[in-house]
């Protein structure tokens, strides 16, 4: 790697480390999306991978709650937990009954994060928390609802002030790598490793996505 590459912003690195997994996984979401979008079911079934991973990320950050870089990142974003959103919404899908089960995909997703470390945890938190962080927000709560109007999309509402919201989420992540917005540079010798383990958590975020089913259990054979 370049020098020239390693002095950039670490946010910036992060967001080109995963730009072609994004692109793709933003393909395969232009062909399933509509069909989930049709059954309120199928897009509970679709949230409820990202619930159990995000929670297990949650409870594994959680673990690590006095590392230095967890303790930066969960400090700087200051976001709430963001499993307890998609919860609300599953329970007024399925109501406090069985849950949809996870794929082999979420289930694999699942295991490496309560094997993970730290850094590898933090890098996990940009890729689930950063697609709610950019993506979400009140606006995008209402159009969904539009679309879908059996649950309150809690998941959606990250924040009050999504624009605030975003750029913590930004001088988050450059500050690991160098000193910005004030803060002094909190872990530089994790950089590389950070971008490493974005791509690949990218890449089972993606896995997930291909692993969600999109025809109702009523149709047969279901995929």
């Amino acid at each position: 790697m370049g020098e020239s590459e390693a002095q950039r912003p670490l946010y910036g690195r992060l967001m080109k480390a995963i730009d072609v997994q994004h692109t793709w996984g933003n393909r395969v979401g232009f062909v399933k999306l509509p069909l989930i979008m049709l059954d309120i079911r199928l897009y509970g079934g679709a949230i409820a991978q990202f619930y159990m991973v995000t929670e297990a990320l949650e409870a594994q950050l959680e673990r690590h709650a006095d590392h230095k870089l967890v303790a930066h990142v969960r400090r700087a974003i200051a976001l709430p937990d963001l499993a307890p959103g998609y919860a609300a919404d599953l329970r007024q899908i399925f109501g406090d009954g069985a849950w949809p089960a996870p794929t082999a995909a979420t289930d694999e997703y699942v295991d490496a994060l309560r094997r993970a470390g730290p850094v590898e945890l933090v890098a996990a938190l940009f890729i689930l928390y950063g697609a709610l962080v950019v993506g979400g927000g009140k606006q995008t709560q209402r159009k969904v609802k539009r679309l879908l109007p059996g649950c309150d999309h809690v998941l959606f509402d990250v924040s009050e002030d999504m624009r605030a919201a975003r750029r913590r989420f930004k001088n988050a992540f450059t500050s690991i790598g160098k000193d910005h917005a004030g803060v002094a540079a909190v872990a530089p010798e994790c950089a590389d490793d950070l971008v490493r383990y974005a791509s690949l958590y990218m890449r089972r975020n993606n896995a997930v996505v291909l692993s969600v089913r999109v025809t109702p259990g009523w149709f047969w054979p279901a995929v």
